[in-house]
């Protein structure tokens, strides 16, 4: 694939770079903003398209196999974020396991003192094949079940159940979703010989 303007980098930069854990055929792009490299994991087969902010932040950020992030998608994982196999997330997505007080009994940001905010806090997961759409956003300990599609401009502010389809704001459940595609991901992994 032919690129103009930036490039992915191979695995064996991003090991040297300080991720511990790299599976085969990962890429992500040289304009994409990683912090605390030593907290991340990746699977194989992931991408990370042009100008994405990932932060561990001192938690941790762990990325499964066949997994992609569209561009300018921004993952705070100060708490923990998890993507599980085979999961997405579209342009512009953020997913945040730590935010801020909004109602105004405490000072907010990141440059205030600890002992002075209050913050919410909760591990994100994405489990197997989910999908979130376009500029939807997903708060602290809103954990997303597998085969779950959340349709763009979403707020995802609690758990979802499996295999539905959501939208909203807050996102609700529509429908059930589809599960033939676990006949697609069989015949990945008979071809792939996994």
């Amino acid at each position: 694939m032919k690129i103009l303007g930036g490039r992915y980098l191979t695995e064996d930069e991003l090991f040297e770079a300080g991720v511990p854990t790299v599976g085969k055929g990962v890429r992500v792009h040289s304009t994409a903003v990683l912090v605390d490299l030593e907290r991340m994991s990746f699977g194989s087969n992931v991408r990370i398209d042009p100008y994405c902010v990932i932060s561990a932040a001192g938690g941790f950020v762990r990325f499964g196999s066949y997994i992609h992030i569209a561009a300018q998608a921004v993952m705070m994982g100060g708490e923990g974020i998890e993507m599980q196999d085979f999961s997405g997330i579209s342009q512009s997505v953020c997913v945040y396991s730590v935010s801020d007080d909004y109602s105004g009994e405490t000072l907010t940001n990141p440059t205030v003192p600890r002992h002075l905010l209050k913050v919410k806090r909760g591990t994100v997961t994405l489990g197997r094949h989910v999908i979130v759409g376009s500029h939807s956003v997903v708060l602290p300990g809103a954990n997303i079940a597998e085969g779950c599609a959340v349709g763009a401009l979403s707020l995802v502010n609690e758990p979802l159940a499996p295999w539905g389809i959501y939208a909203g704001t807050p996102a609700r459940r529509l429908k059930d979703r589809s599960r033939n595609l676990l006949h697609t991901e069989r015949q990945l992994s008979a071809e792939s010989g996994a």
